[in-house]
């Protein structure tokens, strides 16, 4: 009989605890290195949103009147009379950035960040486990997958403020879902409904996202036998309900309580008409006065400066040099934001090849998309920042610690090491679900799910909005995370011996 460690924990339980905790740090680690967290350009609008909400209940601590930290005081005045708000920003993530920026705890948003992100893993190891024999403890599938992520993206969006890192959260979910829902038990359901739903509320892209992963879940419930197979069904189309029903209540609020109009922003428009075939179809039609959009179309030749004619400039831009969108009357922006949809179907309809060819070519230009620049953020950012969180001098100056903004040499060697680690990742991952017998059937379509999501993730972020770095960076370190995974639970080659045999 072996004989029991003095503290009653064997030294495989041990040094299990202790890779989670080595696991925990280098998810932190550009927390730690960056003595703060990382955040956008958007990050103050974020806070400047939940902290009206969060006012109607706890009004904020009176400040000394002090000038904002942007040194901008028309900027400040906009802001506060500014009588609409933007749809395209989740509440849900506004009311977190707040309470946390209130508290002068802005570091303890990445801890929720990695809290939920341990809570979506460890929630899908252990539901995984049922399904197939892998030969690890459910500590080694959480920790050895995510550290091997995290030498890539992962850690700077467990760092970065914006509701990014809850996109991989929601994919990682609905994988695990569709292969293990049916051996999960209640409180695991209920613990994936709820982190799936949050996350998906918490970004427009998102909704999109688990828009077009129900028609893949439907097939793989259609390709299975046995009871509970349409589980993962209800539960997609469970979280696309939850995300309308989130918006419309948003609205509702909004306009009863705040008295403010909300504007959605016109991604797909803007889209299609910075590609080209939105563009074309508005020259051909209009002006027509059932079409809300040539509104736009004429706003767009207000100047003739090409620089207008990007996805950013004519959702975001408010100068009389680049802007449209945002100088029009606010009915206006309310009625082309309502009829991007069916812009999208009429020019669908008129120029389906070119519609089609550009969603596909700005979905492949996104998957090459993968750096973390975005992430870290520049003067330029700062200042806006300040500016939209309309925030006195005293409560900005945590946007002012950034370690990694002091220097950006170290950005193209990361990103090429980075690129490397993403290629080999893919790679293994093809070959090992590839591999006849390699792998168990169930795990193999758990990382195909994480890899369907990544695609479908590139053709909404690419092809709707923008093609942009930081929504590849944002799901690309689920290639390490899953080929790390496959190599751990692969079947070993070598034939175990059997009872009564000498090994």
């Amino acid at each position: 009989m072996t004989a029991q460690p003095a503290s009653g924990r064997s030294p495989r339980r041990v040094g299990a605890f202790l890779l989670f905790a080595v696991t925990v740090v280098i998810c932190l680690a550009v927390l730690i290195i960056n003595r703060g967290p990382l955040y956008y350009f958007d990050t103050g609008s974020y806070f400047r949103q939940g902290d009206a909400a969060l006012s109607l209940i706890l009004p904020a601590p009176e400040n000394d009147g002090s000038a904002t930290g942007a040194g901008d005081g028309q900027a400040k005045d906009r802001v506060q009379k500014d009588e609409t708000t933007s749809g395209a920003r989740s509440m849900a993530y506004a009311l977190l950035v707040a309470a946390f920026w209130r508290a002068d705890a802005l570091d303890g948003v990445a801890g929720v960040h990695l809290a939920l992100l341990l809570l979506a893993v460890w929630l899908a190891m252990r539901a995984l486990q049922r399904t197939a024999q892998t030969g690890r403890s459910t500590l080694q599938l959480v920790s050895i997958p995510l550290l091997v992520a995290a030498t890539t993206s992962l850690p700077f969006y467990i760092a970065y403020i914006m509701p990014d890192i809850f996109t991989s959260i929601m994919l990682i979910v609905i994988a695990a879902v569709v292969v293990a829902g049916r051996q999960m038990h209640l409180l695991e359901w209920l613990g994936a409904l709820a982190l799936a739903a949050f996350a998906v509320v918490l970004h427009p892209s998102h909704l999109g996202i688990a828009v077009l992963m129900v028609p893949f879940v439907v097939l793989a419930a259609l390709l299975r036998l046995g009871q509970g197979r349409w589980l993962a069904a209800g539960f997609a189309i469970c979280l696309v309900a939850v995300a309308l029903a989130e918006r419309k209540a948003f609205e509702f609020a909004t306009e009863t309580v705040a008295n403010k109009e909300v504007i959605h922003t016109p991604h797909i428009t803007a889209r299609l008409i910075v590609d080209g075939p939105g563009m074309a179809y508005l020259d051909d039609v209009c002006p027509r006065a059932d079409l809300a959009t040539c509104a736009l179309h004429e706003a767009l030749s207000w100047s003739d400066d090409p620089y207008r004619l990007t996805a950013a400039h004519i959702i975001f831009e408010r100068s009389e040099r680049l802007g449209s969108f945002r100088l029009m009357p606010v009915e206006d922006q309310q009625a082309v934001a309502a009829e991007q949809r069916a812009f999208f179907l009429q020019v669908l309809t008129a120029r389906p090849f070119g519609t089609i060819f550009a969603l596909g070519e700005n979905a492949m230009t996104q998957l090459g998309m993968n750096s973390v620049r975005q992430t870290i953020p520049n003067e330029a950012v700062i200042n806006n920042a300040k500016s939209l969180s309309g925030l006195p001098a005293e409560k900005l100056a945590v946007l002012d610690n950034n370690v990694l903004e002091r220097d950006y040499s170290w950005i193209g060697p990361a990103n090429a090491i980075h690129s490397a680690i993403y290629l080999v990742s893919f790679v293994i991952i093809v070959v090992l679900l590839l591999w006849p017998g390699r792998v168990a059937p169930s795990l193999k379509l758990f990382a195909l799910f994480i890899l369907i999501g990544i695609a479908v993730n590139a053709l909404v972020c690419g092809g709707v909005s923008q093609p942009a770095d930081r929504y590849g960076a944002r799901v690309m370190w689920l290639l390490p995370f899953t080929a790390a995974f496959l190599l751990l639970v692969q079947r070993s080659s070598v034939p175990r011996p059997g009872i009564g045999e000498i090994p």
